[in-house]
């Protein structure tokens, strides 16, 4: 059983996520909606939804506002929004998740799965957040931090800090500059997607690493990192890595 409650400037938008929650989320038993934050801050309070579907652009006050406007929550936030790549990809990096306008059915069972999936990122919301609106602020999204999702913390890194990442099941194992392991519960694949655009290479199906922080590579497939960790270049990535390494890419 899951409450969800919508929040939304637009009343056709709130009838369709209501239609298709309806029609494609069973586990979710209970909608409310409000228009404005002012109408939005006594309901979150009477009615405690699990899930928040929040849209970022509304007149007067945002989905920003509203989230400052509450000392303490303990609801998952599903931003809605049109699509804005900056924005997104602060969201992103935050670990927190969205849905893009206009709705889909298959994108919101997914954020419904992925809801049920993270029970860590409902208490961790706020700094979550709070970490969303300081990568916004930051104006380059090379000083964005990464919030990374383990299975009982969060940890915010630069990304100069990353210096490789390792798949490894459906967990990845990152590491660190400051000589430490960090298991997340994001998959590889996951990861590549967010950083596409920040110049991690993808050498090979389990290995994800940093540019930055090679040292060597070695002709028969071999980067040597600058924690001194060997990394395999699988055969169809190395003419890829290459020219990354020489500026074509």
């Amino acid at each position: 059983m899951i409450k969800a409650m919508i929040v939304d400037d637009e009343q056709s938008s709130i009838d369709l996520l209501q239609w298709l929650a309806g029609q494609y989320c069973p586990e979710i038993t209970a909608i409310q909606s409000a228009r404005s934050v002012q109408e939005a801050l006594p309901l979150i309070r009477s009615f405690r939804p699990d899930i928040l579907f929040l849209d970022i652009q509304m007149p007067h006050q945002s989905g920003f506002d509203l989230l400052t406007s509450i000392e303490q929550w303990d609801f998952e936030v599903i931003f809605t929004t049109a699509y804005n790549e900056y924005a997104i990809q602060a969201i992103r990096f935050s670990a927190l998740d969205y849905l893009l306008k206009p709705l889909d059915e298959a994108e919101l069972r997914k954020a419904v799965e992925r809801f049920k999936a993270k029970k860590i990122y409902a208490p961790a919301g706020q700094l979550l957040f709070r970490n969303f609106i300081q990568n916004i602020a930051a104006g380059n999204k090379e000083q964005f931090k990464l919030a990374l999702a383990g299975t009982s913390e969060v940890k915010y890194v630069l990304l100069n800090e990353i210096i490789r990442l390792q798949a490894e099941s459906n967990y990845t194992h990152i590491f660190l500059t400051d000589k430490k392991l960090f298991v997340s519960a994001k998959t590889l694949k996951e990861y590549d997607e967010i950083l596409q655009g920040h110049k991690f290479l993808r050498v090979h199906k389990s290995h994800l690493v940093n540019p930055a922080h090679i040292t060597s590579y070695e002709k028969q497939g071999l980067l040597v990192m600058s924690d001194g960790a060997e990394v395999e270049v699988s055969r169809r990535k190395k003419e890829y890595l290459q020219q990354a390494l020489s500026g074509n890419r």
